[in-house]
């Protein structure tokens, strides 16, 4: 069963842009994270991997894949809000223990400035 549906992603351009327009960024190494909270019952996502961090697609979407199984495995944590994860850097799979770490310690600034709002 697939428990990351429609309803879990950000689709449309608006959508992205209220994001952005909210302001509320951490910064890694590898990734960037924007969000904003919502006034739906889940979270939603949203992931950027643009063709300067690596021109095959294949790669792009090996990145896309791992943010949005961290994020299917970890939804129970989240706090309804929607999310864009912006990838800096690219990373591959020799790498994955550090890419796991840095979005375990950025989500984890976020949800504690999260629930103190």
């Amino acid at each position: 069963m697939n428990s990351f549906t429609k309803a879990h992603r950000l689709q449309k351009a608006d959508d992205y842009s209220s994001v952005f327009v909210f302001r509320k960024v951490r910064n890694g190494t590898y990734f960037k994270i924007h969000y904003k909270p919502n006034e739906l019952q889940h979270s939603r996502l949203g992931f950027i991997v643009s063709k300067k961090n690596h021109k095959r697609a294949n790669r792009r979407n090996y990145m896309k894949r791992i943010i949005r199984e961290y994020f299917r495995t970890h939804q129970q944590l989240w706090l309804p809000t929607d999310l864009i994860i912006r990838v800096q850097k690219p990373y591959t799979h020799a790498i994955i223990k550090d890419i796991l770490t840095e979005l375990d310690y950025l989500c984890y600034k976020f949800l504690k400035e999260r629930k103190k709002s």
